[in-house]
């Protein structure tokens, strides 16, 4: 089970795909060099994360290497000469994908467990600011105390409670606060 902040630290990296692709679209001599640093960069976090999907990047990068010493990776084929240039751009354009692919199918569940643990908290923080037991956003130095504080309160509350519970399993009780902060200060925002 992803922490949030490791789940939203490997979707940023999915996020810089689209701006490594247009490199290749513009045809860019750095587009190849950008996609080796990008599996090196989901490789690391994945590896920190202890996700084994990371030897599947770093196999994707592998294949990388090897087409940038000369050799044609198994189904790539080409119309036309085959340049080396060619051979290592279809190559860079399959590993990213491909690891695109195989992170995304590892990280939906987690996404999923973080999207409904939000939903809950969406509706705990609006019963809760409706029963009174949320007033102002915590801040200040005891800002994390206050946080906590509020989530014992609101654990506290009846009806409340089980709600509380469900979250804390979705996503500990660390996530628990990290989400009810977003909350809360995204609801001050919009007043």
């Amino acid at each position: 089970m992803l922490r949030v902040v490791n789940l939203e630290e490997l979707q940023n990296l999915l996020l810089q795909v689209p701006n490594i692709v247009e490199l290749s679209e513009e045809g860019g001599f750095g587009f190849v060099s950008a996609v080796k640093k990008w599996l090196i960069q989901m490789e690391i976090v994945l590896k920190n994360n202890k996700l084994s999907v990371s030897a599947n990047v770093a196999g994707f990068r592998g294949v990388l290497i090897s087409a940038e010493q000369g050799n044609i990776p198994l189904g790539i084929n080409f119309k036309g000469a085959i340049t080396r240039r060619k051979v290592r751009e279809a190559t860079a354009s399959r590993s990213i994908s491909q690891a695109v692919e195989i992170v995304s199918d590892r990280l939906q569940k987690d996404i999923e467990r973080v999207e409904e643990a939000e939903r809950i908290i969406r509706q705990l923080v609006s019963i809760a600011k409706f029963k009174g037991l949320i007033v102002d956003v915590p801040s200040g130095n005891n800002f994390s105390d206050a946080l906590k504080s509020v989530w014992k309160t609101m654990s506290s509350d009846h009806a409340l409670s089980q709600g509380a519970v469900s979250v804390e399993g979705l996503v500990g009780p660390h996530d628990a606060l990290i989400l009810l902060d977003r909350r809360i200060t995204a609801d001050k925002q919009k007043t």
